[in-house]
């Protein structure tokens, strides 16, 4: 499984158990290019300001 199966699966996962996949994301950077780095962590903190909180008790009762 490579790097991009990975996330569709955390996605689908995430989907299953009731948590936004928008909280899995995916950016590809080399170590070059800064500029794209610095773009793809404003996005991520854009996103995730968004979101709503994790329902906690709904996971941890699942676990049980």
């Amino acid at each position: 499984m490579n790097t991009y199966e990975h996330v569709l699966f955390l996605k689908k996962l995430f989907k299953h158990i009731g948590i936004s996949e928008d909280r899995i994301q995916q950016y590809f950077c080399s170590a070059a290019e800064v500029e794209k780095f610095i773009a793809a962590v404003d996005d991520i903190t854009k996103k995730v300001e968004k979101l709503p909180p994790l329902p906690k008790k709904k996971i941890n009762s699942e676990l049980e």
